[in-house]
């Protein structure tokens, strides 16, 4: 979740400029050609697209700890879901975000009572 902080383009314009950015990058490349030379890559990709949104005009609207799991949900679908599929694939991406969302709902429900995410 982010809130406008003065983008002229809405979140997922600048979303997927920064996917477009992102996969041409040479870290993307060098991760595409060889996935286990570069075992880091995963787990560094959302901190990147989080930067670049932010450098968009965005602002993160989730607790450190909220940002921390999402991070790990994506990380772990990316990691089962390998072979990449490009974030411009609408159908693709739907399908990851909704992995993901459902990752983070059962975290959050298995959560002890009386600990409140954001």
């Amino acid at each position: 979740m982010y809130d406008n902080n003065g983008s002229q383009h809405s979140l997922l314009e600048d979303r997927e400029a920064c996917a477009m950015e992102i996969e041409q990058s040479p870290a993307a490349l060098a991760y595409l050609q060889n996935p286990s030379a570069h075992p880091d890559y995963l787990n560094q990709i959302f901190d990147e697209v989080n930067r670049c949104i932010e450098r968009k005009g965005w602002k993160q609207a989730r607790s450190q700890q909220t940002q921390e799991q999402v991070r790990d949900a994506v990380t772990s679908e990316v990691t089962r879901t390998a072979p990449t599929v490009s974030i411009r694939d609408s159908h693709a991406t739907y399908a990851f975000v909704q992995a993901i969302e459902d990752t983070i709902e059962r975290s959050s429900s298995s959560m002890p009572s009386g600990v409140k995410e954001d």
